[in-house]
């Protein structure tokens, strides 16, 4: 058995090489303490691969989770959840890979998701953390200290707390309901997807929550290139239809995800420089044209 390390980020994950098989194995731990908790509660690991297991049995190119000994997906060494998934082939998609292809597949494979939460029964005990306003206030409050240290500027945040706000106006007239709100993957950036034989396929579900699709949605173009944009809801519209007034409901979250994983980023060792440099590039490109109600992406 030949064991390699990948990467510490929310999880800390290895290669297994076995007789058996290759395998992912991740140990639930954070890097740093902003990364958040869910890895250490057990209902909701197990509930990620719940998941999982019903998407790759739906024909969903995801990864496989590995059943433990025990029966269960989820184990425990030294007080930390452990799981195993079968390894994805792939290579991670760059911005260099991408064709209007790529974006299709990625547009039809995020609408199967999002199709298949308007319909799956969920297990009993299943619980996922949810992506709704007081999350996204909570990860806004949460960079205070940055502005005492000088790492935001005043004027930097209170552009943040306005696009909320003004987020928080265009969602109070979106219901929840099946047709826009469900399991998400929450965290649907480029490095999450792979390419293999011609064919795009997902990773990555320690994130998923409950949310707005609009949410993975905008969380996913900000990584597909403009140009790319129509195909990839063409194909997505395919399978879950937009809302009204979904352009400035997808830029708002977009604004809306950036606050989050800054919230992740303030007491990263690894990422305060692109925190710092990025806090300033999007509150003054697209926080400030949001707040202004001028579009930067659909115009």
């Amino acid at each position: 058995m030949l064991v390699t390390f990948l990467q510490h980020s929310e999880n800390i994950t290895f290669r297994v090489d076995g007789t058996d098989g290759v395998f992912l194995l991740r140990l639930h731990y954070p890097r740093a303490e902003s990364f958040g908790k869910d890895g250490a509660d057990s209902q909701f690991v197990d509930s990620e691969m719940l998941w999982l297991a019903d998407l790759r049995g739906q024909g969903l190119p995801v990864p496989a989770p590995v059943k433990a000994k025990t029966g269960g997906y989820v184990s425990q060494v030294s007080g930390i959840n452990v799981t195993l998934l079968a390894w994805q082939e792939g290579s991670l998609l760059t911005r260099e890979m991408e064709t209007e292809d790529t974006a299709a597949q990625m547009g039809m494979l995020v609408g199967r998701i999002h199709a298949h939460a308007e319909w799956w029964q969920l297990p009993a005990g299943f619980s996922r953390p949810q992506r709704d306003f007081d999350y996204f206030q909570d990860a806004l409050i949460s960079l205070r200290p940055a502005i005492q240290d000088g790492r935001i500027s005043y004027p930097d945040y209170k552009s943040f707390e306005t696009s909320l706000e003004l987020l928080r106006d265009e969602t109070s007239r979106l219901a929840r309901e099946p047709k826009t709100w469900g399991l998400l993957h929450g965290d649907l950036h480029r490095g999450n997807f792979l390419l293999h034989n011609g064919q795009i396929h997902l990773i990555d579900f320690s994130m998923c929550a409950f949310g707005h699709f609009a949410y993975d949605l905008a969380t996913c173009l900000s990584n597909v290139r403009t140009i790319f944009h129509p195909v990839f809801l063409k194909q997505y519209k395919q399978l879950v239809p937009l809302p009204p007034g979904y352009e400035r409901l997808l830029e708002g979250y977009f604004l809306a995800s950036y606050i989050a994983t800054f919230s992740l980023w303030i007491s990263d060792i690894k990422s305060q420089e692109a925190f710092i440099q990025r806090v300033t590039y999007i509150s003054r490109e697209y926080a400030a044209r949001f707040n202004r109600d001028e579009r930067f992406w659909f115009r």
